[in-house]
């Protein structure tokens, strides 16, 4: 464009993001409302003065805090609102964003871990869970995690997520393949 004759090049390039007076600072609980609209698009307003078209809820945390800590982001992945706790929305608002951070962060409650193998710091998990039997692999010891002392969370090669809320309550057989292999 420079080069061209009688085009100038502009001194400097304003970005549009599309919101007028967007926030400084994300918006708390208190000042915002989650829902559907249509059925499958989660839309956030803000004290009636505002709209978000598409927001999408994500955790901080989602394994050790599941219910706090949750950012909206809208569609350029920028965050719009923060929740300390989901407890500080109202109950609609809670439960549409209760759901998508469930499907969001699916995750089976191990009920008895039938085998654990570990070759080369690999482990191999045979387990029935609240969803049924499932096999999975654990790569390296940064993938399982104690939240409590008893409250163990892994996550598998694939993403998945798998929960030991109390392991002292399991089986015999299960505590001790836990205690001997974690």
């Amino acid at each position: 464009m420079p080069d061209e004759p009688g085009v100038e090049a502009p001194d400097t390039f304003e970005f549009e993001t599309g919101i007028e007076n967007a926030p400084v600072e994300p918006y708390q609980a208190s000042e915002i409302r989650v829902f559907r609209a249509p059925k499958n698009t989660v839309r956030m307003t803000v004290r009636d003065e505002r709209s978000y078209i598409r927001v999408r809820p994500v955790n901080a945390s989602p394994m050790a805090h599941s219910d706090r800590y949750v950012s909206l982001l809208d569609i350029k992945n920028e965050e719009v609102a923060f929740i300390k706790d989901l407890n500080d929305l109202d109950e609609d608002s809670r439960k549409v964003i209760e759901e998508e951070l469930a499907h969001r962060y699916l995750r089976a409650t191990i009920e008895r871990v039938n085998s654990i193998q570990m070759e080369y710091g690999v482990t191999y998990w045979d387990v029935m869970t609240d969803r049924g039997k499932r096999e999975f692999v654990i790569r390296g010891h940064e993938n399982t995690h104690w939240a409590s002392d008893s409250r163990l969370l892994l996550t598998d090669v694939d993403g998945n997520r798998f929960e030991v809320v109390d392991y002292t309550r399991l089986d015999a057989h299960s505590i001790q393949l836990i205690e001997t292999n974690v």
